[in-house]
């Protein structure tokens, strides 16, 4: 049988960020609500899944350092969008280009990747106690 503390809490992190995954695609493509609020939730689980995904894969960092980090790169990745090479464009045309790089510059993406950034801190600090 294996023990809560080597198994439990990844696979803890890696179900609710499988879950967070459906319900972001869901909500930002699929569900009945404005369009503001789809681009919304569509950045909060954006950053609530990786911020998962790196607790999981990588158990020995603070919560608060994955949630700085996940926050960090997309905000970084945000403002990538306003450059245009060629390269770069390829990419972007793709579907995982677009989900992983996104398209289109916005100011009103990073409220979203705040709250997905705390959120995602407080969620795999209770799971993992750290």
């Amino acid at each position: 049988m294996l023990e809560r503390s080597s198994w439990g809490v990844p696979i803890q992190l890696v179900s609710v960020a499988t879950l967070l995954l459906f319900a972001g695609f869901w909500l930002r493509f699929d569900a009945p609500i404005s369009p503001y609020l789809r681009d919304a939730s569509g950045g909060t689980s954006y950053v609530l899944v990786f911020i998962l995904g790196f607790g999981a894969l990588n158990r020995k960092a603070h919560s608060q350092n994955i949630a700085v980090g996940v926050l960090s790169v997309t905000c970084c990745l945000e403002f990538l969008q306003l450059w245009h090479p060629v390269w770069l464009e390829a990419c972007r045309r793709t579907l995982a280009g677009r989900l992983l790089l996104g398209t289109t510059f916005e100011w009103t993406d990073f409220p979203p990747y705040f709250v997905g950034a705390a959120l995602g801190w407080a969620l795999l600090r209770a799971l993992r106690k750290n």
